[in-house]
């Protein structure tokens, strides 16, 4: 029997409605016996309210004695790093927490489609699935080379990474061994807590790991098997019916089990858009009528706004103290501007 996997999904206030749609989606089309644990990464800044965490439990169905929901700043000190990094951070250092070989990283924005089994995140070798693309005319160049510098690598590997090297986009497998192992050496070397060198070094999570692993550990190769994990996504800029239509196509051509529709596409997109993504939720087994998920989106559009605004205020407001009574550098926002990501990893 294939080794069981652990599921971890990072959310803030905005997001925990999308949360409560992937938590159905497990509970629908996750195996038990293939699931250790889900661990939640609770990055909301006054942490999910009793009513929230009730909502997204319930959710998981039988799968609910399995879920945990973890605090961010228990793993990153709140006073070294904050909002979006944190996240960024917290991914890497729930590794502590897993006691599988693996662990597969989502974001809230991420739903299971159809039946789905942990062979189709690490194959019979123990390897990740997980494609590499291209980075030289990426947004995220320059990132992927100042990590890449941060480690030491020479030349060579900073021209083939540029060449392919893993996205910044999820579901991402992490090889939970290495990440502690990673995490020790950036403090030794750093003399420095994880998260305070995280957001000193202004580092990308699935950057930091894939050249870690380049780097100093065992390298890509042996760890990751260069085939996809399809999960088409539907990104902002891509809010109308022609861009659902064609993450919708791809979602079908590559028979992918994993689907995304990003928070601001629900807040922005016209009514004849949402109908689509309604009907394709009603598709994948999420809702039970086309009028159920329209009144889901409904419900998530009335409380957007007000969530975000409400968020970013209460965040600069414990800034301004923070920074006030301590001198600590301001941390980045929760929902800061789109970082480039890839639609199939």
């Amino acid at each position: 029997m294939r080794t069981p996997l652990t599921f971890v999904t990072v959310v803030f206030e905005t997001e925990t409605p999308l949360l409560e749609l992937q938590a159905r989606s497990m509970s629908i089309h996750l195996d038990p016996e293939e699931i250790d644990r889900i661990l939640i990464l609770d990055n909301c800044v006054l942490g999910m309210t009793p009513i929230t965490r009730h909502r997204v439990l319930r959710e998981y169905g039988a799968l609910k004695s399995r879920v945990h929901i973890v605090r961010t700043k228990e793993l990153i000190d709140p006073g070294a790093t904050g909002g979006w990094r944190s996240q960024q951070a917290a991914k890497l250092a729930i590794a502590s927490r897993v006691d599988t070989p693996h662990y597969v990283v989502l974001d809230a924005k991420n739903h299971f489609t159809r039946a789905t089994t942990a062979a189709e995140f690490v194959d019979d070798e123990g390897r990740a699935f997980g494609r590499s693309h291209p980075y030289d005319s990426h947004p995220l160049r320059d990132s992927l080379v100042s990590t890449l510098r941060y480690l030491d690598a020479g030349a060579d590997l900073v021209e083939r990474a540029l060449a392919a090297f893993p996205p910044t986009a999820t579901p991402f497998v992490f090889d939970t061994a290495t990440v502690r192992t990673l995490i020790d050496d950036v403090e030794r070397r750093s003399g420095l807590a994880f998260g305070e060198e995280f957001e000193r070094r202004q580092l990308l999570e699935f950057f930091l790991y894939a050249g870690w692993v380049e780097t100093r550990g065992p390298g890509l190769a042996a760890l990751r098997n260069d085939l996809p994990i399809p999960s088409p996504t539907i990104w902002p800029k891509a809010a109308s019916e022609r861009g659902v239509r064609s993450a919708a196509a791809e979602h079908e051509s590559a028979n992918a089990a994993v689907f995304a529709v990003h928070r601001q596409v629900l807040g922005k997109a016209d009514p004849a858009t949402r109908d689509l993504i309604a009907a394709r939720w009603t598709d994948f087994g999420l809702f039970p009528d086309v009028p159920s998920a329209r009144a889901f989106i409904r419900r998530f559009r009335r409380r957007y706004l007000p969530s975000l605004i409400w968020t970013r205020g209460v965040e600069r407001l414990r800034r301004s103290f923070r920074n006030a009574g301590h001198g600590k550098r301001a941390p980045k926002l929760t929902s800061p501007e789109l970082r480039s990501e890839t639609s199939a990893i």
